[in-house]
């Protein structure tokens, strides 16, 4: 179990880092020089990531973004490169961050700019499968595609407003959203599950979890490919929606124990609360990760699992039903007086 450095269980927050806040946002912090090293692990990083079989699963967006974004393999882009492509096209910016993981007031008082952070940070070679928070890879080669297009900006103008007008209880619900479609989302195209979430994108192991779900629910007769895909999910997840309650509601109860705050224990302690529920790991329910429709109730109630594995993927069934299911929250609390 995580502690912090106080004593106290560790379920998983951001804790708030110590830092020279006279490096934050200045010019001498934008364009900084990396490592050979640095730019080796990046290197491996997109190679390891940019291979047809990976990449035939991602949402047609992101690859046409990654082509505007014009992402040199072999090294870490610089800010300005960032701003050239983006700024044009979409009206956002890029600003480099000393923070390694920003807070959400912090973080959404610079999307209410139309300024995306970027962290300094990057992720050591025994992070290369799993890193325990975003690193500028996760944001530069997860994120920045998408921004060359303003349908991307339009679902990321969505959070601010919402934000700085919301009930703690509602940010709290508001930091769901965006982790689940934007971070950890997937999307139908061309009736196939498509990766649209940053955070699968730029993490292998959970991005060949997620493609092994694909396949494997196909594989156990679960989802036919020949039909209506999205239907099918639908029809799985309110077949099995008691259980999935119970799932969602023992995951809950791990995270606030601190249980599910690391990538080791996340799917072993998942796997546990299972046999635990008596829930066969099979069908609907046999695989790295469970595939739920996009629905707010739900996303609501399942909490943020940062630095663990996340247990549950939400498909949408199009980016304007994303548009509209964001809206129907998010609109009436950015619109208060």
């Amino acid at each position: 179990m995580a502690k912090n450095q106080d004593g106290t269980i560790y379920t998983g927050d951001i804790v708030r880092e110590e830092f020279d806040p006279t490096r934050e946002y200045t010019a001498e912090n934008q364009e900084l020089v990396f490592s050979d090293e640095q730019h080796g692990i990046w290197a491996d990083l997109f190679a390891g990531i940019h291979q047809p079989y990976l990449l035939e699963h991602l949402c047609h967006e992101y690859i046409k973004g990654l082509e505007l974004l014009q992402l040199d393999p072999q090294r870490i882009p610089t800010v300005t490169h960032l701003n050239e492509r983006i700024t044009p096209r979409s009206g956002w910016r890029i600003e480099r961050t000393a923070v390694r993981y920003t807070l959400a007031d912090d973080w959404y008082k610079k999307f209410a700019q139309r300024i995306f952070l970027i962290t300094d940070y990057l992720r050591t070679r025994d992070q290369m499968e799993f890193t325990p928070e975003p690193d500028m890879f996760h944001d530069i080669f997860g994120h920045l595609p998408f921004l060359t297009q303003e349908f991307y900006a339009r679902i990321e103008d969505k959070f601010a407003p919402a934000y700085m007008k919301a009930t703690e209880e509602e940010r709290e619900v508001i930091k769901h959203l965006a982790w689940y479609s934007t971070e950890f989302g997937l999307v139908m195209e061309d009736n196939r599950f498509k990766i649209f979430g940053a955070g699968i994108i730029s993490g292998r192991s959970e991005f060949a979890n997620t493609v092994m779900e694909f396949y494997r629910l196909s594989r156990d007769n679960v989802i036919d490919y020949s039909g209506n895909v999205f239907e099918q999910l639908q029809e799985n997840f309110h077949a099995h929606k008691r259980d999935v309650d119970r799932i969602t509601e023992g995951i809950n109860e791990l995270h606030q124990k601190g249980q599910m705050s690391s990538h080791d224990q996340g799917w072993n302690v998942v796997r546990a609360l299972y046999n635990k529920l008596g829930i066969s790991r099979e069908g609907y329910f046999g695989g790295e990760v469970i595939l739920a429709p996009f629905e707010i109730e739900t996303i609501a109630q399942i909490p943020k699992t940062v630095y663990a594995f996340n247990p549950m993927f939400f498909v949408c069934e199009n980016f304007e039903k994303m548009d509209a299911l964001l809206d129907s929250y998010l609109k009436p609390i950015a619109m208060r007086n």
